[in-house]
């Protein structure tokens, strides 16, 4: 009876063993499509604003923030855009931010949509992507800028030679 028992429980322990390999085949979903590639935004040049077409270059210490923050803002006459910011805190860089995209300028106000951030494209319809300030000053030497936020700060900037780049 010790030898039935044995083999009963030897082919018991050997069945559950296989029932515990044996996987159920999935079925799988059809493979959805890719979304399409977002269309790529023109940028087009804006009347009058000439003046704006440059490549400014600003240093100022923002609200709530130990360092200072370098901005070069460079828009091209075609209505293209590249702005980025270095942020040193007790003279070391931290990570920067590199934006591209478009810009205008209409009734006093310059603003800017960025397409791409750090070489990512960016969901155009997220508000955070669009920027607008009115134009205090500009002329040959300086640009000053007042972000339209409640409470926006003041980006006041210098014009720099055509290929300046931040260090």
């Amino acid at each position: 009876m010790s030898s039935a028992f044995s083999r009963f429980a030897g082919v018991a322990c050997a069945a559950f063993i296989l029932a515990g390999c044996a996987t159920k085949k999935e079925v799988s979903a059809p493979a959805s499509q890719p979304a399409p590639p977002p269309k790529p935004v023109a940028c087009a040049a804006s009347a009058g604003a000439e003046a704006l077409a440059g490549t400014w270059y600003s240093v100022s210490t923002p609200r709530g923030v130990g360092g200072t923050q370098q901005t070069l803002l460079v828009l091209a006459p075609d209505g293209k855009m590249r702005y980025q910011t270095q942020l040193k805190i007790r003279n070391k860089a931290r990570p920067g931010l590199d934006e591209t995209g478009c810009w205008t300028f209409s009734n006093g106000v310059y603003t800017m949509q960025t397409t791409e951030s750090n070489g990512d494209p960016v969901d155009l319809s997220d508000p955070i992507y669009t920027n607008r300030y009115r134009v205090e000053t500009v002329n040959n030497s300086t640009l000053v800028l007042r972000d339209q936020k409640p409470g926006g700060e003041v980006l006041k900037a210098r014009r720099m030679p055509q290929g300046y780049v931040l260090r």
